[in-house]
């Protein structure tokens, strides 16, 4: 099966601090990796099979897909291949063959520290969330072009307006509203 991707090799390349000579067979699985958890979440499964299509049936260029193509080109083409590049990171030094996993090393310079690595990583994300931001709010604002994006439904993947994670979810119920009180952060047996 042909997965579809959103952005090229040059995008990947030209967009972050990949060196134009990395293989390619190393970062596809990850620009693949980056487009299911990060771009379908934000867009819904509709929106993003649009997108697909589009791209399969070679009209993503058409004047009437000029929404379509703006997302693709201006948002999703900043914020895919940071996510992709964040994804990659940990495993850029390392070949993993026949069972066994081996440490690359460079003649001309010496690897991060985990540390280094680690800041590298937070940057990177940083980034990405920025881009991904960026993208919920050019579709949210332009919804009457995206008509795919409240059409999910089922096991559909519905669309996540949220573009950053600290690792805590501080996401309200719907119906709890906007007023914040001592009671929220109170366990039942001390009310």
């Amino acid at each position: 099966m042909a997965y579809v991707l959103f952005i090229s090799e040059q995008k990947l390349k030209e967009s972050t601090a990949i060196n134009l000579n990395v293989d390619t067979e190393l970062l596809l699985p990850y620009v693949r990796q980056a487009q299911k958890l990060y771009v379908e979440p934000k867009l819904g499964t509709d929106l993003n099979q649009k997108l697909k299509d589009l791209i399969t049936a070679g009209t993503i260029g058409d004047v009437a897909n000029a929404a379509y193509k703006t997302l693709l080109e201006d948002y999703i083409g900043d914020m895919l291949p940071n996510w992709a590049f964040y994804h990659a990171v940990p495993f850029l030094r390392f070949k993993i063959e026949n069972g066994n996993i081996y440490s690359k090393t460079s003649e001309t310079g010496t690897a991060l520290s985990t540390e280094e690595a680690q800041h590298l990583r937070e940057e990177i994300r940083n980034t990405s969330e920025y881009y991904t931001e960026r993208m919920i709010e050019y579709v949210r604002n332009n919804t009457s072009s995206f008509p795919e994006y409240s059409t999910n439904s089922g096991a559909d993947v519905s669309p996540d307006s949220n573009a950053y994670y600290n690792g805590m979810n501080l996401e309200r119920p719907m119906n709890q509203g906007t007023k914040l009180t001592l009671r929220d952060f109170l366990t039942p047996d001390l009310t």
